[in-house]
Formats: C-alpha cells, structure tokens, sequence
C-alpha cells in the first residue's frame, strides 16, 4: 500500500491542506515509479494520519479519479492506473528487431564484414534515407522555456523532417486557433497529469500523455550537496508545493534543514537571505534573480522517461508514419486504438 508522509502538508504554507495533498499525490502518480494496481489508503486512514477531514480526502481522490491518475473500486478503495514503462500492447522495437539483426550479423559475418564496419555502414545509410512521410506534432507544454527543452530531449526519438511545435496548456485554454492546432497535428504529447485537461479542451486530438522523471543533473545536484546546508525550495505552482520537501528528500536525505515557499511569497527574500542554496522548481526563473550570483541556486529540472520514449513514443511514431503512407500523406494519422488500449490499461 502506498502512504504519505504526514510531514509532506505544512499548514504553515499559505495553500489550503486538501490543495497541498492534491498537488501532492498528482505528483507522486504522474512522475513516480509505483505500478498499476498499488492501492492507496482509505480515505478514513489517510484523514486520520493527516489530522484532516475525510470529505477533504475524498474530494481530492475524485478529483483524481477525474484525471484518470486513480481508479476507485466500490468496497475496496483507490489504486493507481498509470503504468510507468508499459508498452501498449507491444513488443519494445528493440526486441521485435532481435531477429532480423542476428540474420544481418551472420550475412556480414560470411561476406568478411565486421560487426564494427557493419555498424558504421548501417549508420551511414541511415542518414542518407529520408523518411517518406513527415509528421506534424505539437508538444503541451506547462511553461515555454522548459518546453523547449523537453522537445530538444526527445528529438532524437523522430525522423529529421519531423515538425514538433510548442504550445503551453494555458495557450490551448484560452485560444481556439491553438486548440484548432492541437486538432489538426498528427499527435499532441503532454504530461500524465495533464492529459485529462486536453482531453477535455481538444476531444478529437490525437493526444499521448508522456512520463517525465527528475533529471540526472537534478539528482547529482542534490545528492552533491553538504549536509550542513539550509535549503530553500520554491515553486511557482502552490498546487505542488508540498511535493517540494519530499521531492529534495528523496535525492538528498542527508540534508535536514529546508524550507518550502511560493515563488512569489511576499517573505521569499528573507527565506532566501536565510538559506545557503536554493532549488527551484520549473517555471520559477525569476527565483534565481531573487537568489543573486553570490547564492547557491539551481532549478529542479524533469526529463522525458527513456523507457517511456523507446516502448511508448517510438512504437506511435512508427504507427503515425505507417498510416500515413498507406492513406497517401494526405490522411490524417491517427494511432489506431492507441487510445482504447491505454483505457485499457487503467
């Protein structure tokens, strides 16, 4: 069973509780690594420990449900539905290519071709091959800066002439001409915790919803830092401000000593004066301005789940592409049960 640490909600912070237990367990479903199926606490035991109401609890469990992060069994509670590296019914291109390698490797092998030189020409093919048919996406972002880099990051996973555009979530809520956009790409990408809120701003989109974990930069940084330090972690989002403290805990246990503040919490000069470095969560730039160049500061960066590009990503792409050089290019791609299959997964 999963369980919150009670420490995680800090009725010091000027964010109601069920806001902060909300942000929290979003969180913790959309970028963690629990499996399908783990059960939550019941509302009564998780009100308890937490010494909140259980109709709070229960308006952030539906909410979730709402979202598609927890399903809720009549008589047996709430359980997680997101499936971090599932493959979708698949098997990983690594793996389905198995064959077909081993056969070239043996032809290269009776022409005196070496693995090595094999490579290297199958390498140099590659770049000479051009896709025969591109594909329109448009990435989700939650802010502009960050979005750029999370499309620069899984690139590598599409052909060259692939066009990958940048809207944000806020972009798609208040205008029609982006949410036409997301209408008409081939496929729309986004986060897990946002994938519900697409779905219901642009239902005829072609939407996949990817994992993001914290960056390897972001885990050395942490664990680097001294024990002795008093940190002070800032958000932009109050909705995930209780998930900063676990979230600097679980990289860096040994540091004891952090606060937790909105970026643009009227005291957040003096919490800042008062620490010796400060993380700041994606979005909250403006943090580092605040910091000044003589104070410790670094931001605490997501990056796209590998796994999650290689079994999830990849196998769609390739679907997209497949369906539309069968329609001619000109009709418009869609993943074929994509998202039916994915339901089927909660």
């Amino acid at each position: 069973m999963f369980t919150i640490d009670a420490s995680s909600i800090d009725r010091s912070l000027p964010v109601p509780v069920g806001k902060q237990l909300y942000g929290l367990l979003s969180y913790v479903l959309s970028f963690g690594d629990m499996p399908k199926g783990v059960k939550l606490q019941s509302v009564r035991q998780l009100a308890a420990e937490l010494d909140i109401a259980p109709m709070t609890v229960a308006e952030v469990y539906k909410q979730l449900r709402a979202e598609g992060l927890v399903e809720i069994r009549p008589g047996l509670g709430a359980f997680t539905v997101y499936e971090p590296n599932r493959q979708v019914g698949r098997i990983a291109p690594a793996n389905a290519l198995g064959a077909d390698i081993d056969h070239l490797l043996e032809k290269a092998e009776g022409l005196g071709i070496s693995p090595v030189t094999l490579a290297s020409m199958v390498q140099a093919q590659a770049k000479l091959r051009k896709p025969r048919a591109h594909l329109n996406v448009v990435f989700v972002a939650i802010f502009e800066a960050p979005g750029r880099d999370y499309i620069e990051q899984i690139r590598p996973t599409f052909a060259a002439n692939d066009v990958i555009g940048l809207v944000t979530v806020d972009q798609v809520r208040e205008s029609e001409d982006f949410r036409r956009q997301c209408s008409e790409a081939d496929l729309v990408l986004t986060f897990v915790h946002r994938e519900a809120e697409l779905r219901g701003l642009v239902p005829d989109a072609n939407i996949l919803a990817l994992r993001f974990i914290p960056s390897e930069r972001t885990r050395q940084s942490l664990a680097l830092l001294d024990p002795r330090m008093r940190v002070a972690a800032v958000t932009q989002l109050k909705d995930y401000i209780a998930i900063m403290r676990p979230s600097v805990r679980e990289f860096a246990p040994h540091i004891s000593d952090i606060t937790v503040a909105w970026s643009y919490d009227e005291d957040l000069p003096d919490i800042i004066a008062r620490c010796d470095v400060v993380i700041y969560a994606s979005g909250a730039d403006h943090v580092a301005d605040l910091a000044g160049p003589n104070k410790r500061c670094f931001e605490y960066r997501h990056a796209p789940d590998p796994g999650v590009l290689e079994n999830l990503l990849a196998p769609a792409l390739a679907e997209l592409r497949h369906n539309k050089i069968a329609g001619g290019g000109n009709a418009p791609a869609k993943v074929s049960d994509l998202a039916s299959r994915r339901a089927k997964t909660r």
